[in-house]
């Protein structure tokens, strides 16, 4: 018989054993700790410790940088690291999610936001009133993920869906405004990649103070969090007010990371990190979180920062300035992707939502996106905008500007095709109705490709950008496909692993043009995708492609069709299922790269367009497949030409018009209600 005695004892040495806190953050500040000793004898280099940090001589210089940017720089490190491991341990806590943190909540984005929009239009407001803009920022975007996961009833899958998708927005909109506002922005963007550096103490002591305010906030309530582990019907029978105490722990949360947005810009996954390593290092109960948290965020950062002033230093970086945000974003990544399995519950994404039936009865017939197409390129063509609005060019004026206008026309219309039909091709082999080379990760990846190959390669031509792109896009498809082999891995997860890529792709690109690197403006040229910068040759050798594209889709027809109902049936029905889905891949990812040199990675046309054709009638995996490349096509040169109007005389990208633009209908895809009905 078991001796329910003995359980306790045997228990406890295995349980000391397995708490591994002290190791753990001991270790990380035992490292940030030396490396912090040798920088800090290479700044003072001979000069006084003692006299630098009692009472420095404003005559020499290395007590001045020790003591005004180096010590306040530690502070503020330790400041940040703090702050965010307790945002993310009170977001963890409230709404049960071990995927929760200020980031994938959508709050680090809406907050960098909201402080580049001051930037343009209220200046004036950024010397006062930073950490309000930075606040409101973040509230408003996280309560956007809120509305959108309400319909999943809040499930933890839904909610971290629900904020990738505001992150990648908010991101496409900072990248917009940063592209049509370059000079005015440039500081904001290299400070907003997470650049810890300081010129003095003021910014670690405002710091303090709010960290100060929020942690006595957290020391208030923390006896009603620690019941939110036995859940909300649990903490109702004891008296505990859930929604109050939730709304005090979101608030707390949002202000802490609004306070270091202000102070440093974006860092990225601390507040991810520190809650869940600690927990699996021993710290169980919500009190010891609380504790251990902030220490381990403070050591992880300090640690990080100090290991990229390391590397900074050396020969092949010391001409860049690498901001130790864009760091924790790049090791967040991977950590995001591996806590995944963790998910549970997930939101249904299979059902047709209601909007779907005012969609269905815009856009009933073909002649329809046929008069919508022709129209889009008529507008392209003859009518442009100057210093006194829009002008409809005659057919002499038309003549001469031909030559100008129409590679652009046709490289817009090809990368609509292309996008599009690569997203319905990949729709209907993943049977997921979220799929596209945007929200997958599939185009980001491409563009990797582009950025690694114009580092590597010394005189880049289009074949080796090609190939780069290319390699880049199948890479992130061969490695989606894999994830979703796994059983513990959902469509939906998988849209979370795509979008999280896509936002490694964006740190890439912040850390690049804050890195000073004369580059950076050649690859803006290639990310941004800007129709201008195409030549004929390349238009229409993009329209060849797209051509062929549509030629041979009939051969996949039947592929398709099958992969969609799964790999048992699709074996079942003769499809040789790891052939075709591999040939079907590299189908897709030669479209994907194609289009993405056009009008880079983000546009959302590869979404939008094969929903369209489908609520127009396109049912079948070819109908489909041609309706949607007139869709796309059609939305694409249509995007093409209004960037060429609302900032002129400049001109906005193609691709980020598109995204801009598309947006809405993400949104109303993630807003649906599951319904007991079929298929979408």
């Amino acid at each position: 018989m078991h001796n329910p005695t003995s359980n306790p004892s045997s228990s406890q040495p295995s349980d000391m054993v397995r708490d591994r806190r002290l190791t753990l953050v001991g270790g990380l500040f035992a490292l940030a700790m030396m490396l912090a000793i040798y920088h800090i004898h290479d700044a003072l280099d001979g000069a006084s410790l003692w006299s630098a940090l009692a009472l420095p001589n404003p005559l020499d210089v290395r007590e001045i940088v020790f003591h005004d940017s180096l010590l306040p720089r530690i502070a503020m490190t330790l400041l940040c690291g703090g702050a965010l491991g307790l945002a993310g341990t009170l977001t963890q806590q409230v709404l049960r999610n071990p995927l929760a943190e200020p980031m994938t909540l959508g709050v680090f984005p809406g907050a960098y936001l909201a402080l580049m929009c001051a930037e343009l239009w209220v200046p004036a407001w950024l010397s006062s009133g930073r950490e309000l803009i930075a606040l409101t920022g973040g509230s408003l975007a996280m309560l956007v993920v809120f509305a959108l996961a309400w319909s999943q009833r809040m499930s933890p899958l839904g909610v971290i869906l629900s904020g990738t998708i505001v992150c990648l927005y908010c991101g496409t909109i900072s990248l917009a405004l940063a592209m049509s506002h370059f000079d005015l922005l440039q500081g904001l963007m290299i400070w907003g990649g997470g650049s810890l550096d300081q010129t003095g103490w003021h910014g670690s002591r405002h710091l303090l103070a709010g960290c100060t305010a929020c942690g006595f906030a957290t020391w208030l309530i923390r006896r009603p969090l620690d019941v939110f582990d036995a859940g909300d019907a649990t903490a109702r029978n004891l008296g505990i007010p859930v929604g109050f105490t939730r709304f005090l722990a979101l608030l707390i949360a949002v202000a802490l990371t609004a306070f270091v947005v202000s102070a440093v810009g974006v860092i990225g996954f601390v507040g991810l990190a520190a809650p869940t390593l600690v927990k699996l290092a021993g710290a169980r109960r919500m009190r010891d979180r609380l504790l251990w948290a902030p220490l381990f965020g403070a050591a992880l950062l300090w640690a990080t920062d100090e290991l990229v002033r390391t590397v900074s230093v050396a020969d092949v970086f010391s001409a860049y300035l690498i901001p130790t945000g864009t760091v924790t974003s790049l090791l967040g990544v991977p950590l995001l992707i591996a806590l995944l399995p963790r998910l549970h519950s997930r939101p249904r994404l299979d059902h047709a939502p209601p909007a779907a039936l005012v969609l269905a009865r815009i856009s009933k017939r073909v002649p329809w996106w046929l008069a919508s197409l022709g129209v889009a390129c008529l507008l392209s063509l003859a009518v442009s905008r100057d210093a006194d609005g829009l002008r409809i060019a005659t057919l002499a004026q038309l003549d001469t500007l031909l030559f100008w206008r129409l590679p652009h026309l046709a490289s817009a219309l090809a990368a609509g095709v292309l996008l599009a039909v690569a997203g319905t091709v990949m729709q209907r082999t993943t049977a997921n109705p979220m799929a596209s080379p945007d929200l997958l990760g599939v185009g980001s990846g491409g563009a990797l490709g582009i950025v690694i190959t114009l580092f590597v390669v010394a005189q880049p031509g289009p074949g080796a950008l090609f190939a780069g792109c290319a390699a880049g896009a199948l890479v992130t498809l061969l490695a989606l496909m894999a994830l979703a082999q796994r059983a513990s891995f959902a469509p939906e997860r998988l849209l979370i692993v795509g979008v999280a890529i896509s936002s490694l792709f964006q740190a890439v690109v912040c850390a690049v043009m804050a890195s000073g690197d004369p580059r950076a403006g050649l690859m803006m040229n290639f990310v941004v995708g800007s129709t201008y910068y195409v030549t004929p040759a390349a238009a229409w050798t993009a329209m060849g492609v797209a051509v062929f594209a549509l030629c041979i889709a009939p051969l996949a027809a039947r592929w398709m069709l099958a992969l969609g109902l799964g790999a048992p049936i699709a074996a079942s029905l003769g499809v040789p299922v790891p052939r075709a889905r591999f040939v079907v891949l590299v189908y897709a990812s030669a479209l994907v790269a194609t289009a993405t040199l056009l009008v880079g990675p983000l546009s959302f046309i590869g979404l939008i367009a094969p929903h369209i054709a489908r609520l127009s009638g396109g049912r079948r995996p070819l109908a489909q497949l041609y309706l949607s490349a007139m869709v796309g096509a059609s939305l694409m040169v249509s995007a093409e030409w209004i960037g060429r109007q609302i900032v002129f005389p400049q001109e906005m990208p193609a691709g980020l018009v598109a995204t801009l633009l598309g947006g809405p209908f993400v949104i109303v895809l993630a807003l649906r209600r599951p319904t007991a009905g079929g298929h979408a």
